[in-house]
């Protein structure tokens, strides 16, 4: 049974003075005092240090060698104490994104703790993210993109939302017999002299195959799809793929459309048929595209228009003006172009406000 209190008997460090405490476990605890009582002596140099020396007892023999021995805080007996860690003290400028999480340095232990031992969960049933097997994958690709005009993209991600050139994986990739790959978006080829900027962010996704899908093809759509899944390590993408006349001719690349699916023989939902990407420490960080909202860019604040003080009398029309930081009706210039959005979009800007549909 675990106990339920941290017992320090006669702690001696620095200038302790044989100091036994009883500290109660799970609990958040301060201690204070003048300059030079033992504060720091205390915590690091006895808590934290008899915490990091039995974590490092608890490794294997191969690994202690790296790690040289640890001497024991000059202490009589330390009870009820668990591997810990300790974080540094500093300060630090004020910055929108900082929370105590990231000043502390805690947040990078979590994030890593959660991408490598959390549980995933669906978020249409609710239920364990578990394992898809390569003919579920299969039907499932045949029963969404099925039909004699579809063509798709097999693709197999090798670089998500990573900084650099990669010219070593593209080298790799040409020696590996592939042909084309999506870079950020756009179907290339990898005979090309690609030039990527070193310091943003790319998506890289290898094309396994290019084919419609059709049920007599089920051996060729299964042998890219376990491909994909082997380049991809469990991860692929079925991009519906749209021909233009370029491509038809042989003089283009394919020209994607927004209609894609990710499948994974690892993360996925086998009673909703969806897939997930794994998750990574980026998928946790409120400073990364991977993981920040969308809508406040993981700031936590939204900046947006109070439509009472946009128009503070809804009885007048837009021509009044109804909008405040209008002060005038608009001239001749601006009225010909409002008067043709009105005439698109089907209202009267001689209207009240309150009676606009709101569309307009």
């Amino acid at each position: 049974m675990e106990p339920d209190t941290i017992e320090i008997k006669n702690a001696r460090e620095h200038n302790l003075q044989s100091v036994s405490l009883s500290l109660p476990r799970n609990s958040l605890i301060c201690f204070t005092g003048v300059s030079g009582s033992g504060k720091s002596s205390l915590a690091f140099d006895t808590l934290y240090a008899e915490g990091q020396r039995r974590y490092i007892e608890s490794l294997s023999s191969y690994a202690r060698q790296f790690m040289g021995q640890m001497q024991k805080p000059d202490c009589d007996l330390i009870t009820g104490l668990s591997p810990s860690i300790a974080i540094q003290q500093k300060t630090t400028g004020w910055n929108p994104r900082s929370t105590v999480g990231t000043v502390t340095a805690i947040h990078d232990f979590l994030r890593v703790l959660y991408a490598r031992v959390g549980v995933q969960h669906c978020a249409e049933c609710g239920k364990p993210i578990t394992a898809q097997t390569t003919e579920q994958i299969l039907g499932s690709i045949l029963a969404q993109f099925g039909g004699s005009e579809n063509r798709i993209l097999i693709l197999a991600p090798v670089a998500r939302g990573q900084k650099g050139e990669f010219r070593d994986l593209f080298d790799d990739l040409i020696r590996a017999g592939f042909v084309r790959a999506r870079v950020d978006g756009e179907v290339v080829s990898l005979t090309e002299n690609l030039s990527l900027q070193k310091n943003q962010r790319h998506d890289i996704e290898v094309v396994i195959d290019r084919l419609t899908v059709k049920p007599e093809g089920r051996s060729r759509l299964a042998e890219a799809v376990q491909g994909a899944l082997m380049v991809g390590k469990g991860t692929l993408i079925v991009a519906h793929m749209e021909d233009d006349k370029k491509s038809a001719s042989g003089k283009g690349a394919p020209k994607d459309t927004a209609e894609e699916r990710i499948y994974s023989s690892k993360y996925a939902c086998t009673q909703c048929g969806i897939s997930f990407e794994p998750p990574s420490p980026q998928l946790f960080s409120f400073n990364s595209p991977a993981g920040m909202c969308l809508t406040c860019d993981g700031l936590g604040e939204r900046y947006d228009f109070d439509s009472d003080l946009l128009v503070p009398d809804p009885t007048l029309s837009f021509l009044a003006p109804a909008i405040a930081p209008m002060k005038s009706s608009p001239g001749k210039w601006r009225r010909h172009i409002y008067e043709g959005v009105a005439r698109a979009v089907g209202f009267d800007l001689k209207t009240p406000w309150k009676d606009l549909p709101k569309k307009a």
